[in-house]
């Protein structure tokens, strides 16, 4: 069997033809890089994995349960696997190494138990298999790291800008999108499926992941920046833990650091809100963006800000002093709703405000002193 010319859907073909069976290659993450094609037989296993391009969560916990990866680190012959479970049919699968190292498997649906024909098939294909999957990283590689640099110089602005946006023929106004997680790292493959995502649509955007952060630079404006976005989150795996952040709309890539800019706070904002999920621009997040941007101010001052005076009093002499002040500011100064939230007489709360001033210098009358201490409660500090 020559295959060693063919790409790897073509050796998912051709081996599904020899093998009498459908055939699909994966990597290491369970990720689909190829599948046969033609009118052959599938499971619900095979058409979720197929189409989301990944193993459904259900079926890759069954074979973990079953021992299935353990034995593909472990083992190099090819592995009989039935879990009677009618939604996946029988498999023949066998790992693919490089090295010694494993980069993915091939996975055979099966209507009965293997031949001892379709295993030697099925070994003889693992080094070509192994050589286009090496192949096919390399020109991945090369090609996102020409994008990397597109795009590193798009978002950065200026001369640099003007240059990349004619090179990857993006015109007019221009938005910035930063796609970021608020726990864990990103999950796999979410710049392909972006990309994927907006190519479907016709949409000029160019994508790449610089560091923890996914750069998206949309030849729209920022409404529609955010439309697409947040119809594109509502299909992503993992949403609940990503972030969109949407920058202002550009006139011109030589300005595209301003968008960057926008999207880079916003982003920063969501993270330290833990508000996954959300699609989100300046104008939703600019308290909290302008509160972190004097963070490190305040962190600096220590006690002597006004939370820490009221802290430090609360924590001398057992009073509720941070409390009354947070409750007093959220409902606007309103004594009668600030008092019914905190389940006290309005008497009480004006002492404690009283006390606050003269004990601690914090004054809720002064407006210098509430912003500072909105800023302190919208920081958590």
């Amino acid at each position: 069997m020559d295959l060693r010319d063919d790409d790897l859907f073509s050796v998912a073909g051709s081996l599904a033809e020899l093998l009498g069976a459908p055939v699909t290659i994966e990597d290491e993450n369970s990720t689909v890089l190829a599948y046969s094609g033609g009118e052959q037989a599938v499971d619900e296993a095979r058409i979720g994995t197929i189409l989301g391009r990944q193993v459904p969560s259900r079926f890759r916990q069954l074979l973990s349960d079953a021992g299935v990866f353990d034995r593909l680190h472990r083992e190099s012959d090819p592995i009989y696997v039935d879990l009677e479970d009618p939604a996946i049919t029988p498999r023949l699968v066998i790992a693919v190494r490089e090295n010694d190292h494993p980069v993915g498997s091939i996975w055979v649906a099966l209507a009965g138990t293997p031949t001892p024909t379709q295993e030697s098939i099925l070994r003889s294909a693992v080094s070509v298999v192994a050589e286009r999957i090496a192949s096919e990283r390399d020109r991945v590689d090369s090609t996102r790291r020409r994008q990397s640099q597109r795009v590193q110089a798009l978002i950065g602005g200026g001369e640099p800008a003007f240059r990349a946006a004619d090179d990857l023929r993006l015109a007019g106004p221009l938005t910035v999108v930063a796609v970021g997680t608020v726990a864990g790292p990103l999950p796999a493959g979410l710049v392909a499926s972006l990309s994927l995502y907006l190519d479907t649509l016709a949409v000029d955007a160019v994508a790449a992941q610089l560091s923890e952060t996914i750069y998206l630079v949309i030849a729209t404006d920022e409404t529609n920046a955010r439309r697409l976005s947040a119809d594109f989150l509502t299909r992503a795996r993992g949403r609940e833990f990503l972030a969109v952040a949407v920058g202002r709309t550009v006139k011109s890539a030589s300005e595209s650091h301003l968008s960057r800019s926008d999207a880079d706070h916003v982003l920063g904002a969501l993270r330290h809100g833990r508000s996954g999920g959300t699609v989100a621009g300046m104008r939703d997040t600019l308290a909290s963006v302008l509160a972190l941007h004097v963070a490190d101010i305040i962190d600096g001052l220590g006690d002597s800000t006004p939370l820490g005076s009221l802290e430090r009093h609360d924590s001398q002499h057992g009073s509720d002093l941070v409390a009354t002040a947070k409750a007093f500011l959220e409902h606007g100064g309103d004594v009668a709703n600030s008092s019914a939230a905190l389940h006290v007489h309005p008497n009480t709360l004006r002492n404690r405000l009283r006390r606050g001033k003269e004990m601690c210098g914090v004054d809720l009358t002064d407006a210098d002193t509430r912003l500072i201490l909105m800023l302190q409660f919208k920081l958590g500090r």
